[in-house]
């Protein structure tokens, strides 16, 4: 742009200087022409009034060009003034664009410095969010794992408190075990003795029966009447030389003991006290041992079905422990089950219950 205004300048001052030279030269070959006359004088004073009318239009002609050159030299100063502000304005204008431009770049810079800022503002929010969630995450992690140790101590000491509580009730069956293993034995021995006591008295009255039998007069036996039908509501007042045991078997007197079974003696007080206090000992640790299941049974009426191995032992520690006599003459055992475990129910002892070996006495 700068380089077309400086090109239109240079052709308007080349053709102002040749235009000024071109019109002088042609001023200056009219001016010196030559003239011919009709005598030297005339032409004498022609020439001095040719001079003086060349001069004088030398003159005007001076004035014309003088005024020429000065509307020239005012024209080329009002073009060189208005290409100066012609050149002023585009340097203005190019300015102004300059300025503009530096403005706009000095906007975008700072729009850009302003949209890095609010990106390293959000980057920033981002990784302070990020290290929030991890330590919460942390946080989060650390609590569980402090509530994991927590319950892991809690699972430890409820285990060693049940292991001294299994113990402490191991001991006590234990000690409970011994203790009645000895009463068993001490009443055992008393019973022995008794039976033993009683077994003596029989036999001691058995030989005084025979020993009267012996005394009696010796009559004949064909003269003596028929004899009549005992009357079965009769008790016999002797005993013979022989005895009816337990069981019915005839034992002839000075045989070995037989084995201890039901006979038709009633048990003591005693027997029947320790028996109560087996069974009675036997369906506490029962009640004891399976809440749970006692309370599933009684709600599905299938107590036995749940508890077959503990019932199915009880019975035999009731069977090892009770004296024969006790158990044919009580139900102990059966009464405090149902007492106890079925809340006086029988039927939740269910269909499969061994009903055989709790018989009640006739």
């Amino acid at each position: 742009m700068y380089i077309a205004i400086g090109i239109v300048v240079f052709a308007v001052v080349a053709a102002a200087v040749w235009f000024f030279v071109f019109k002088g030269k042609k001023a200056e070959e009219a001016g010196l022409g030559l003239t011919g006359g009709p005598s030297p004088a005339l032409a004498a004073r022609d020439d001095g009034q040719a001079a003086a009318r060349a001069a004088a239009q030398r003159e005007a002609e001076a004035q014309r060009l003088e005024e020429q050159r000065r509307a020239e030299a005012q024209r080329q100063a009002e073009a060189a003034q208005r290409a100066a502000e012609e050149q002023r304005r585009a340097e203005e204008a190019r300015r102004a664009e300059e300025q503009r431009r530096l403005e706009e770049q000095r906007r975008l810079e700072e729009q850009r410095r302003a949209e890095e800022e609010r990106r390293r503002a959000e980057e920033a929010a981002q990784r302070a969010a990020e290290e929030a969630r991890r330590a919460e995450e942390q946080r989060r992690l650390e609590e569980q794992r402090r509530l994991e140790e927590q319950r892991r101590a809690e699972e430890e000491r409820r285990r060693a408190e049940e292991a001294a509580r299994l113990a402490a009730e191991e001991a006590r069956r234990a000690e409970e075990q011994r203790r009645l293993e000895e009463q068993r034995r001490a009443e055992e021995a008393a019973r022995l003795a008794a039976e033993e006591q009683r077994r003596a008295e029989e036999a001691r009255r058995a030989l005084e029966a025979q020993q009267r039998a012996q005394q009696l007069p010796e009559f004949d036996v064909n003269s003596a009447p028929d004899p009549t039908p005992p009357d079965p509501t009769t008790a016999e007042t002797e005993i013979p030389a022989y005895f009816v045991p337990p069981g019915g078997e005839t034992v002839a007197l000075g045989s070995p003991k037989p084995a201890a079974q039901p006979t038709q003696f009633k048990a003591s007080e005693e027997l029947h006290k320790v028996a109560q206090r087996v069974a009675r000992t036997i369906v506490s640790d029962i009640k004891i041992y399976n809440p749970q299941k006692i309370e599933q049974g009684i709600a599905q009426k299938n107590l036995y079905d749940l508890l077959k191995k503990e019932f199915d032992s009880s019975i035999k520690t009731y069977e090892d422990r009770a004296d024969p006599q006790v158990r044919a003459e009580s139900n102990y055992l059966y009464e405090y089950i149902v007492k106890s475990l079925c809340n006086g129910d029988p039927s939740v002892l269910g269909v499969n219950f061994p009903m055989d070996k709790f018989r009640q006495p006739s």
